[in-house]
């Protein structure tokens, strides 16, 4: 049931997943079996990693089980679960594929020094994720998981290979109030480095940045809070629902030493969204 994180608009759909968790309840509800949450709204994202400045972009995403396969929102993507669904408390497992899409300075950059840079072309990324999940853990309807994302960049632009741990935590306040917390961090190769954080002599050259070699390891660490409220006040009976999010990211290693966040951005990065959201 994760995926609060991984940066961007992820925030919108998994607002919207949040719906979930009050499904425990002992009375018949609208995730019963298969289920749809469709969510669109708006975010508030830095222009590129480490930038210090905000844009908004539009968000969407999809959450939900069909034929007993889970849909979970990734930041421009999502993760399928092939393991089917497990009732009541206990433990279960998650295991499928992910793909999502990564933006990074392949938009409209604020920043005239970095956008002499050029953009960067956007990247496709897939690859699996495995997790566990523990329901019931503090009261009967909350969830508590874990998760690891793999992926590789599979559309060609050399961009490498990203490993993103992370928990999360959703518990109902009430019959209309869903919150949650999550936590995630990021470990890159080299080539996942210096796509994204090198500087070329070329790109010195053009910018007035100094060269700069970027280094494989630990990327970010990221925590947030969110928070979906059902707008008829019954999340059981499915409809429409309302989510607020934000999350604060750390950048560490050559993600924060770069000259484009050293020089030109900061390495502690803000996001902020909202949306609506409408469970079929």
């Amino acid at each position: 049931m994760r995926r609060f994180l991984l940066l961007c608009a992820a925030m919108i759909p998994l607002c919207a997943q949040a719906q979930e968790a009050p499904a425990l309840a002992a009375e018949p509800s609208v995730f019963d079996g298969d289920f749809l949450i469709a969510g669109v709204g708006a975010a508030f994202v830095p222009s590129y990693e480490g930038s210090d400045d905000l844009i908004a972009i539009p968000a969407a995403g999809f959450a939900g089980r069909l034929g007993g396969i889970g849909i979970n929102p990734r930041a421009a993507g999502l993760a399928l679960d092939l393991i089917p669904e497990r009732k009541g408390k206990g433990i279960g497992f998650t295991l499928g594929p992910v793909l999502r899409y990564r933006s990074n300075r392949s938009g409209r950059i604020p920043d005239p020094v970095v956008a002499r840079l050029g953009k960067l072309k956007g990247v496709f990324e897939a690859g699996v994720v495995i997790g566990a999940d523990a329901k019931g853990v503090f009261n009967p309807h909350d969830s508590l998981s874990v998760s690891l994302d793999a992926r590789w960049d599979v559309s060609g632009r050399g961009s490498g290979r990203i490993l993103a741990p992370g928990v999360s935590y959703l518990t109902p306040l009430s019959r209309a109030q869903v919150a949650g917390l999550a936590a995630s961090a990021s470990f890159v190769d080299s080539r996942y480095a210096a796509y994204n954080f090198s500087i070329s002599p070329q790109g010195s050259a053009a910018s007035g940045l100094p060269v700069y070699t970027a280094k494989s390891g630990f990327k970010d660490l990221s925590l947030g809070m969110f928070t979906a409220r059902d707008l008829n006040g019954n999340f059981l009976d499915g409809g429409l629902a309302l989510g607020l999010g934000a999350m604060h990211s750390r950048l560490y290693g050559s993600a924060a030493e770069t000259p484009l966040t050293s020089l030109r951005g900061k390495r502690s990065q803000w996001l902020f969204a909202g949306g609506l959201a409408y469970v079929f």
